[in-house]
């Protein structure tokens, strides 16, 4: 496909010398992307806090990066992982009218945000990241199926695929589906795989990430066909979709061989030397466009530095936006130094939470300082124009899991929504113990403790920064979020409400009215056995919570501590905040059964029919009573099967009714983290990581 070359904000980097390039790509890094002839919207200005970034220069990107790369401080690598093995890792919808489809799309965090996932439909076709053939552990292949109206359990119509361009070593993580522009948007990934959870947190393992995107035209109703391939160094953080644009999040760590970051002695002369030829533009991430040689992803004119981290980090992250609507290739971006664990994206705004501590681990968790805090970066978007609007700072962390830090955010009326906890480690279902650290606190004043296990802080942009509008506990409002040894699970911003689930022995779910940012309260709180991961707001009334149940055999500590159950479904009545209610619940096998969607929220289906809400959820069952069963609590159940759980609930009589299941049509018990399901019209369809069933609903 040819380059089109529309500066000052593309990027035409094919067929022109380097010093070209490099001239032309510089207006790439602020953005752009307005109406012809439109600048970008410019920075705010400078924020002095210790958790604002600013502007910098090739120099002074060049001076940072470089005393970065000249620590020697082992600490900083804090464990086995930071070693350089990434190597290894890289080789080399709501219901229409009209009488249209009526189907389920991706469950997302907020709408007109798409998200990638592992299948997309629009209605009449449907689009699958598949592996493309046994013993495949990369899924590499596209496939798109026809939908079939002539049978309520007709199966899906085979139709064609895709072998996707990507790299040796790079796998394919998920798909977005631009029907506007009848294309398919593929994501790859090669780098370390995020399940062992310190990994994140240490640099080095971040050096030989590449994230790809595929383009696919599926304008052809039987052919589907490449148009580009992109390929960027770095680790993909996080990626969105608003109308013509994708946003992708970057984490790279430049590689520089002839450095040892984990020397414990002092600098060699020849390490001294590599460090004082490095520029930065040598170390920023590239991008590499259908094959063709590797340029600067991003400009250090459109870079920012935090002067007052810590920890001088090397880390990128790096924000690109990807015009899809675009014959030819162009994007925008910007970046800054420092790490960043969390990432969360409205229409209009992208907020990127980081720390400006180092970690120690507990098992495979990191520990948090006990005066710990959180920086919140937000960047404005509109098409390609990604300006940097300001920074604030919250107390405390957002939690152990990777995949709910996204919920721990929420944005409303240019109001951002923070909720985290204060533990300094994971305690699971006991109350933490307490973890001596030596860690510097990188806030401008102490801290002191707080005996609530949530806190929430309201951000407001105001002169260059993210200030402080609003927050929970306060004086006027004491009353803490959770009790004693809870620790934070579900959580969801919705409109001018907050939802927030603590646990321990039950589930308190509080209702936070947030109409005004400058005074949050606690509306009311409802107190149910077990605990819900995630919160899904099935109309305006209506939450459904999905987690699991919890007993108490009463002989544990202080006698909350509670054995966790089977996967709990629960409706909840938020008609009346002051009064929340669980208007039903159901429990799906015993100790030991798994759902999808307690690890990943795309794991759960949701198809609005009239006043009937279906649910559809991949669940491992166990219900099997293993030998020696007593009926404690404490009995963990053995496998019985793999089902596709449906269940109903009735909006107007808020009852929840359960459906027979779809039993899997592999025998075998497998891992169901990747499973999807997909309702339209009447029909089900199960995507068991890549094998399909088809049934009536």
């Amino acid at each position: 496909m040819p380059i089109q070359s529309t500066f000052p904000f593309c990027c035409p980097l094919r067929g022109i010398t380097l010093a070209a390039a490099l001239l032309l790509v510089s207006a790439c890094g602020g953005g752009g992307g307005g109406a012809p002839g439109a600048g970008p919207t410019p920075d705010v200005p400078a924020d002095t806090s210790p958790w604002g970034l600013r502007a910098t220069t090739e120099a002074g990107l060049t001076t940072w990066l470089r005393e970065a790369l000249g620590a020697t401080d082992p600490a900083y690598m804090r464990t086995p992982w930071a070693l350089n093995i990434a190597a290894a890792a890289d080789a080399t919808a709501p219901a229409a009218a009209g009488g249209q489809a009526v189907f389920s799309g991706t469950t997302l965090q907020e709408a007109g945000v798409d998200e990638a996932d592992l299948i997309k439909s629009d209605g009449t076709a449907v689009f699958s990241l598949e592996f493309a053939g046994a013993g495949e552990s990369a899924r590499k292949l596209l496939r798109r199926q026809r939908l079939d109206p002539s049978a309520a359990d007709a199966p899906l119509i085979p139709g064609d695929s895709l072998q996707l361009p990507f790299s040796a070593g790079v796998r394919g993580t998920g798909i977005y589906l631009d029907s506007d522009r009848q294309q398919v948007a593929a994501i790859g990934e090669a780098g370390f795989d995020w399940g062992i959870y310190d990994a994140w947190f240490a640099p080095r393992t971040w050096e030989q990430s590449v994230t790809e995107v595929a383009l696919v035209s599926a304008a052809s109703p039987t052919a589907l066909q490449t148009r580009r391939t992109l390929r960027m160094t770095g680790q993909l953080i996080g990626s969105r979709r608003v109308g013509a644009t994708l946003y992708l999040v970057l984490r790279s760590y430049p590689q520089v061989p002839a450095l040892d970051a984990l020397a414990s002695t002092g600098k060699t002369p020849a390490m001294e030397a590599v460090l004082n030829s490095l520029q930065a533009s040598q170390l920023l991430p590239t991008l590499s466009i259908d094959g063709g040689a590797a340029t600067p992803l991003v400009q250090a004119s459109a870079c920012l530095v935090q002067d007052q981290n810590a920890v001088k980090s090397a880390d990128i992250i790096t924000v690109v936006g990807i015009d899809l609507a675009a014959a030819g290739h162009r994007h925008a971006a910007r970046c800054f130094t420092g790490g960043t664990e969390a990432f969360y994206m409205s229409d209009r705004s992208l907020y990127l939470a980081t720390t400006r501590n180092t970690y120690q681990y507990s098992g495979a968790f990191p520990v948090y300082p006990a005066q710990g805090s959180t920086d919140v970066h937000k960047f404005a978007l509109n098409g390609l124009d990604i300006a940097y609007r300001g920074s604030g700072n919250v107390t405390g962390h957002l939690g152990f899991d990777q995949n709910r830090k996204s919920f721990r955010m929420g944005e409303h009326n240019g109001a951002l929504r923070v909720i985290t906890q204060t533990d300094e480690v994971w305690g699971g279902w006991i109350r933490p113990v307490a973890v001596a650290t030596t860690e510097a606190v990188a806030t401008t004043a102490t801290v002191a403790p707080i005996e609530s296990p949530a806190r929430l802080t309201i951000l407001l942009e105001r002169n260059g920064t993210l200030a402080k509008a609003g927050e929970l506990p306060n004086a006027a409002h004491p009353q803490p979020l959770g009790k004693p040894g809870e620790q934070l699970y579900a959580s969801r911003f919705i409109g001018n409400r907050g939802y927030l689930v603590t646990y321990r022995l039950t589930d308190p779910l509080y209702v936070l009215d947030l109409s005004n940012p400058a005074d949050p309260r606690v509306a009311g709180e409802l107190e149910v056995s077990g605990y819900s991961d995630y919160l899904f707001p099935l109309s305006e009334t209506l939450l459904l919570g999905v987690g699991k149940d919890a007993l108490s055999d009463g002989s544990q500590g202080d006698g909350r501590f509670a054995w966790y159950q089977g996967v709990k479904v629960s409706l909840i009545d938020v008609s009346d905040a002051a009064r929340p209610r669980e208007a039903a619940r159901s429990i799906i096998g015993r100790r030991g059964t798994d759902a999808t969607v307690l690890r990943d929220h795309h794991g759960i289906a949701l198809q609005t029919v009239g006043g009937t809400v279906r649910v559809s959820l991949p669940v491992s069952l166990h219900d099997t009573p293993p030998s020696g069963a007593t009926g404690a609590a404490s009995d963990y159940y053995q496998y019985t099967r793999t089902e596709l759980r449906k269940l109903e609930v009735n909006l107007g009589a808020q009852t929840l009714t359960t459906r027979p299941a779809l039993t899997s049509s592999l025998p075998a018990q497998r891992d169901i983290s990747f499973d999807r399901s997909l309702l339209w019209n009447n029909q089900v369809h199960w995507y068991q990581n890549g094998s399909w069933r088809s049934a009536a609903w």
